[in-house]
């Protein structure tokens, strides 16, 4: 008996299951096309929901709004500010570099 190989096995496999594939299609086909051609009868028609029964509303009131408080403004002076120890330039207390020269503003 001859050996063979899986070259030679995946085209014998290839040759035989196309053909099958090809036949389940058709009669899949064959399948839709004469479920398609079946009548389905004269549609049926549902019967007309009945109305909710009608709810008593009350009237809602709309809560007062309360007014906001105007926006206070910001001075310079009332921001904390730190001077820069290379350049001199005034920065925000809160910065660690500063924005104009980009030195540490860490004491020293």
């Amino acid at each position: 008996m001859e050996s063979v190989g899986i070259s030679e096995m995946l085209i014998l496999s290839c040759g035989c299951l196309v053909p099958l594939v090809l036949a389940v299609g058709v009669v899949v086909a064959l399948l839709v096309v004469v479920g398609r051609g079946r009548s389905q009868g004269a549609p049926k028609k549902a019967a007309a929901p009945k109305p909710a029964p009608a709810r008593k509303v009350e009237p809602t009131v709309a809560p007062k709004a309360e007014p906001t408080p105007a926006a206070k403004a910001v001075t310079v002076e009332e921001i904390a500010t730190k001077s820069c120890a290379s350049c001199g330039a005034d920065n925000p207390a809160d910065n660690a570099f500063c924005e104009y020269c980009g030195a540490s503003m860490a004491e020293e």
